[in-house]
């Protein structure tokens, strides 16, 4: 637990100044917080990334289009070419495709193509290539091609219903789950430290207004002391005794402004500002009166539950992976070529392919230690959720045995704190009355301010732990 400040062994009278309306309040301070820290900004950032990444593999149900445009020159004479080859061919070829599976596991596919194909022969038979009595022998000089079709595959097996797919999306989504609820953890984690530094900004700057009293006061009571000792009333002890009473106090002061300084510090630093940045005023704490009710669950925790999830589909995927591909397919299409680009498609050839396909992984050996693997990890990831679901109940435990404590002990010193107010008080009467001496009154009035201390510090602590719960319950939302 941190520690608020360091001695708290004397204190003395009401707090300098009241809190109005100028002063910051914890939820204010929050908000600059998640405004300002640049971790949190960051973490906001992450967050928003590590979301977006799951939907990465998504791509694989996405339309997929593809197409090339390629001109080809070839003056090359092959081999066993005759004087009615051609010298020189010149192509322009097209090719485009639409593709998309279907949550069925079903691959679809749409295929256009076609070509502008020009033949040129050597001089010495142009002649030839000309006279129309040599059509039927030589091809055409110039001739447009084109062709469509669409195939169609569908597993019987292997990523039935998209099943490998879906195996790499439940990955992706779970190992997502767990970067965010991992980074939120963190980002709720900066905001605890925030809650625990307006607690302790705030118990320290009250604590040192009461010592500033108790200076004065223990001032007053050495100057006291002193007179009765000039008039021979009192011993030199006493007089020592009340200059190291003075003494403590001051040194009790200057330690915990010194804690005030670091607490500045921290304060400003966790709202995104200088860390020498003037700080107004704050709230008065109140100790809560019970613990927010455990929510059942915990960002770690809910990190660790999608890991598992991360090493279930990880399984699924190595199972997938390894199991044998049975497939039918079909391709309806046709095609034609015309010495005209008319695009009428009035010389179309219809083409019909149909078959079945088959492949398996042989190696059943790597295959069975590569599940084995995948199987580990996942008995890893089940023990790592049971030992944080044990981990968050101790932590409940334990912080509802420390509230309790503190409630307990903070009842004791609330009565306390009325039973030297009311010392006090009645001292204050019996001065008045000419029954006691400032001395007196003085003393019972310093304890009553050291039981005012212990009352804040109680109440410091018992916020605390409700800054505690709030971060085992995920309560403060970075963003």
């Amino acid at each position: 637990m941190k520690r608020f400040f360091v001695f708290l062994l004397l204190g003395a009278g009401p707090l300098a100044a009241s809190l109005g309306a100028e002063s910051l309040s914890l939820g204010q301070y929050m908000d600059e917080v998640r405004m300002r820290n640049p971790d949190l900004r960051g973490g906001q950032a992450e967050d928003a990334a590590l979301a977006l990444s799951a939907k990465q593999p998504l791509t694989a149900f996405s339309p997929q289009m593809d197409g090339q445009v390629q001109e080809q020159n070839n003056q090359t004479y092959p081999v066993g070419s005759t004087e009615i080859s051609p010298s020189d061919t010149e192509t322009l070829s097209w090719d485009t495709n639409l593709n998309e599976l279907l949550s069925t596991g079903t691959q679809l596919g749409l295929d256009y193509s076609g070509d502008h194909t020009k033949f040129f022969y050597p001089s010495a038979f142009a002649q030839f290539a000309s006279n129309p009595l040599y059509a039927g022998f030589l091809p055409d000089l110039d001739t447009y091609g084109q062709q469509v079709s669409l195939n169609i595959s569908q597993p019987l097996w292997r990523n039935f219903m998209a099943s490998e797919v879906n195996a790499s999306l439940a990955k992706a989504a779970a190992d997502a789950d767990a970067g965010r609820a991992a980074n939120r953890y963190q980002a709720q984690a900066l905001l605890y430290q925030a809650r625990q530094a307006y607690v302790e900004l705030a118990t320290v700057r009250q604590v040192t207004a009461i010592l500033n009293e108790s200076l004065k006061r223990n001032q007053k009571i050495l100057d006291w002391t002193k007179h009765k000792y000039a008039d021979n009333l009192a011993d030199k002890a006493d007089v020592l005794e009340g200059e190291a009473s003075l003494r403590q106090v001051a040194l009790n002061l200057a330690e915990n402004r010194d804690d005030e300084a670091r607490a500045v510090i921290v304060f400003n630093s966790l709202r995104g500002m200088t860390p020498t940045a003037k700080v107004g005023g704050l709230e008065a704490l109140e100790a809560p009166e019970r613990l927010p009710q455990p929510s059942g669950t915990r960002p770690d925790l809910e990190a660790a539950e999608a890991a598992l999830r991360a090493s279930d589909a990880q399984v699924a995927s190595v199972t997938q992976s390894f199991t044998p591909d049975i497939s039918v397919f079909a391709t309806l299409g046709g095609a034609e070529r015309d010495p005209e680009a008319t695009g009428t498609m009035e010389q179309f050839q219809p083409n019909t392919l149909v078959g079945v396909k088959f492949t398996a992984n042989l190696d059943y050996a790597l295959y069975r230690q590569v599940l084995s693997g995948a199987r580990q990890a996942e008995g890893y990831g089940q023990a790592q959720v049971e030992g944080k679901k044990l981990e968050v109940a101790r932590d409940w435990a334990q912080l509802k045995a420390s509230f309790a404590g503190v409630k307990e002990r903070l009842a004791l010193a609330r009565e306390l704190e009325t039973i030297q107010k009311e010392k006090a008080d009645r001292e204050k009467e019996r001065y008045e009355d000419g029954r006691t001496t400032e001395f007196q009154v003085l003393r019972f009035a310093d304890d009553y301010n050291l039981s005012r201390v212990q009352t804040l510090q109680l109440t410091a602590q018992a916020e605390e732990l409700e800054a505690q719960a709030r971060y085992y319950n995920g309560e403060d939302q970075p963003w």
